[in-house]
């Protein structure tokens, strides 16, 4: 995934397991910007139908008409 700001490759810092303290999602993942320090947190949703899941996926792969 890319950084929304200076479209450097993000860095994975690690996946938190928050399904018992949210209702909608189940997992957080945050990534950070090496180049200009951006951090960014990924929330996953609990499971859903595959249609749901497929129209969320493309929801959040696009961010002011951009593709992550």
């Amino acid at each position: 995934m890319k950084c929304w700001h200076c479209e450097t490759e993000l860095i994975c810092g690690g996946n938190h397991d928050i399904e018992e303290e949210d209702t909608e999602f189940s997992m957080v993942t945050n990534f950070s910007c090496p180049k200009c320090g951006s951090f960014v947190e990924v929330y996953s949703p609990k499971q859903l139908e595959e249609d749901d899941v497929n129209i969320n996926w493309t929801a959040w792969t696009k961010v002011k008409g951009k593709e992550i």
